[in-house]
């Protein structure tokens, strides 16, 4: 995966992806208090570019969402499937394409451009051998290490739907985001170029940059997830030969038109102030 083409992510389809987005927040109706955004998305929500030299935000393709299961079986996601369909999304196949996933969902806009919807939930569900957990007939989410962590610490964000309605969503915020991002880009079966850049380009622009990453990562002192996630960027993103400097710093030259020596300092100099734990 970490050799997804960046011409791929247009900031242009960033618009369109926010309102398929309220759309399905509209559409889930009370489901949607259970729903989270993480994922490439949340930072063009979260910050503000501050690097003139990006020009604008990579941008993504996905919509990735944290379901908070509250009460099992609960019967308000009992036509999860059907709202999903009635919105234009199928099943993803599988890489294989001889099968069909219900955690992964397509939707075919114009111009040949597919929208993917990925669910997640927090991998502590038993059993711990499963990998994906039942949310409604037809749906599952993939487990995933640290979910949790996003439904005690998000932020809210008013959108606007197809049809002009108003919706409010819930984002992770920067320590719960950044942490999935780190488990994500460290998973040799997910990880994608794209994870680093995300992992830098919100560190880079929240708040005062690292210092204040540092600061909101104080409050996560004693939580292990965040700890394992925090010291995962530093090593990867340690010196100019480590993995997450060289797929940022690649993007910096093919996308933004750096020359390496900037965009390695661009990238290690910010990083290696974000503390550990």
């Amino acid at each position: 995966m970490r050799r997804k083409i960046f011409e791929d992510y247009l900031p242009a389809g960033m618009g369109p992806l926010k309102i398929i987005l309220a759309d399905i927040y509209l559409s889930l109706g009370g489901v949607s208090r259970n729903l989270y955004l993480v994922g490439g998305l949340v930072p063009e929500f979260l910050v503000t570019n501050k690097l003139s030299y990006l020009r604008e935000y990579l941008g993504t393709l996905d919509i990735d969402l944290a379901v908070e299961l509250a009460v099992e079986g609960n019967s308000r996601f009992k036509d999860f499937y059907d709202r999903l369909r009635g919105l234009g999304f199928e099943k993803q196949k599988t890489d294989d394409g001889l099968d069909f996933m219900s955690h992964s969902f397509v939707k075919h806009e114009p111009g040949n451009r597919e929208v993917v919807l990925d669910l997640i939930v927090d991998d502590k569900f038993e059993p711990q051998a499963d990998k994906l957990k039942e949310i409604s007939p037809n749906v599952e989410a993939a487990k995933f290490r640290g979910v949790s962590l996003v439904f005690a610490d998000y932020l809210s964000r008013d959108i606007k739907g197809s049809k002009g309605e108003i919706t409010t969503i819930k984002i992770a915020n920067l320590i719960p985001f950044i942490t999935l991002k780190s488990f994500t880009y460290v998973d040799p079966d997910n990880g994608s170029a794209k994870d680093a850049f995300d992992i830098w380009y919100t560190i880079v622009n929240y708040g005062e940059g690292p210092d204040s990453v540092n600061r909101e990562a104080l409050h996560y002192r004693d939580n292990p997830d965040v700890q394992d996630a925090l010291k995962a960027i530093k090593e990867v993103f340690d010196d100019e030969s480590s993995q997450g400097t060289k797929d940022v710093v690649d993007i910096l030259m093919q996308r933004y038109g750096l020359d390496r020596p900037r965009a390695n300092r661009e990238v290690v100099s910010p990083l290696r102030l974000v503390k550990g734990l």
